[in-house]
């Protein structure tokens, strides 16, 4: 609990709109059996961000922008602020988030953690394919690569700014895109995103819980002081983890963790890295590169799934409350809910990512 009474300071709450019953999504990468079901016969492939060809990468940068360019399809009143598609889904995390500092809800430091990124990340997934023309499946960005590169952080391919995500933001002092963390060394920028595709990109909503109307800049700050946690001897050790609980703590830390402790757990430091308003993480959704380290998340967790997947695709754990046990644990019956961009459903949907007509599976990818 020490967590909350430190983070608190730095962000002011606001209560959650009444939203909309969600509506249904449909996977498009599927087959129909001559009995109308469908089954995940042809999962689309999630590649590492520096396997793709240019084109390919630039094929994916235009279709992040291009959901920052539909309007809003969140119903009215629902997200207030939201003015694109890529407004939509951040207002969803910020919402989601909303009970974290006080221990009473939210998707952070919870046993569902990792099943509802994943489930969020594929919803994501499929706007981009859905809505933006994109034919190809969501990258992820394997950091360990880079943490042993030895290259400067402004070297590293996710950065550059012709073929990537663009770079830092200038140095400032005025951390302020940083609201939910405590923690502000060791970034290098901080300021508005200087090159790349986002250099022009207009984030309505956050910081923190702020679903208003709210425009701003995307801003960065690399931070080398992540570079430690990034390295592939964590991510190895907790794929040695013999339980899922074991196994989720060392991803998103221990319930005991110190705030400032964050930087030191490769999901954190993941976040981190980027600085500015990823390292704020109820809307750290506001950093386009959210996407690519959660989906590395999730491809570490199948990795572990898949060492032992006849317990592992059923085994969860874990606190429904952050910091809270008495909340209880979590169990397969443990909603999902990503309000209007997809139905709300079970944990046990999206245990498997191959899961597609299976016992109510609702996912259909795989990686590389």
């Amino acid at each position: 609990m020490r967590f909350l009474p430190l983070l608190a300071a730095f962000i002011g709450l606001t209560a959650a709109v009444p939203l909309a019953e969600n509506v249904p999504r449909d996977n498009n990468n599927t087959q129909v059996e001559s009995s109308g079901a469908k089954t995940c016969r042809k999962p689309i492939v999630r590649k590492e961000w520096r396997t793709l060809s240019i084109p390919e990468r630039k094929r994916y940068l235009a279709a992040v922008l291009c959901l920052t360019k539909k309007p809003s399809k969140a119903p009215s009143g629902a997200a207030p602020g939201a003015r694109h598609r890529y407004d939509d889904f951040n207002t969803v995390h910020i919402i989601m988030s909303d009970g974290f500092l006080t221990g009473s809800g939210g998707v952070h430091m919870v046993g569902f953690f990792l099943h509802w990124h994943r489930y969020f990340v594929a919803t994501y997934e499929q706007a981009l394919r859905d809505e933006c023309g994109y034919t190809g499946a969501q990258p992820y960005w394997n950091w360990s690569l880079d943490a042993a590169s030895g290259l400067p952080m402004e070297q590293w391919p996710i950065y550059n700014p012709d073929y990537g995500f663009g770079g830092n933001g200038p140095y400032t002092t005025d951390h302020n895109a940083t609201v939910s963390w405590p923690y502000q060394a060791g970034q290098t920028g901080g300021g508005c995103v200087s090159d790349g595709p986002f250099v022009n990109m207009t984030v309505n909503v956050g910081p923190g819980l702020q679903i208003g109307y709210n425009p701003h800049c995307l801003h960065r700050g690399l931070n080398p002081d992540t570079i430690p946690a990034l390295k592939k001897e964590n991510t190895d050790a907790a794929l040695l983890k013999g339980s899922f609980v074991e196994f989720d703590t060392a991803v998103q830390g221990a319930q005991d963790m110190k705030p400032e402790d964050g930087i030191t757990i490769f999901h954190g430091a993941g976040h981190y890295a980027q600085g500015g308003d990823s390292t704020d993480f109820i809307s750290s959704t506001s950093e386009p590169i959210f996407w690519l380290h959660h989906a590395y998340i999730d491809y570490l967790y199948w990795q572990w799934q898949q060492k032992n997947p006849e317990v592992r695709l059923s085994e969860v754990g874990g606190v429904r409350l952050p910091f809270n046990p008495s909340g209880g644990n979590v169990t397969l019956d443990q909603p999902l809910n990503l309000k209007w961009e997809a139905d709300t459903i079970p944990l046990s949907r999206v245990m498997d990512i191959q899961g597609l007509g299976k016992d109510g599976g609702v996912l259909c990818y795989d990686y590389e």
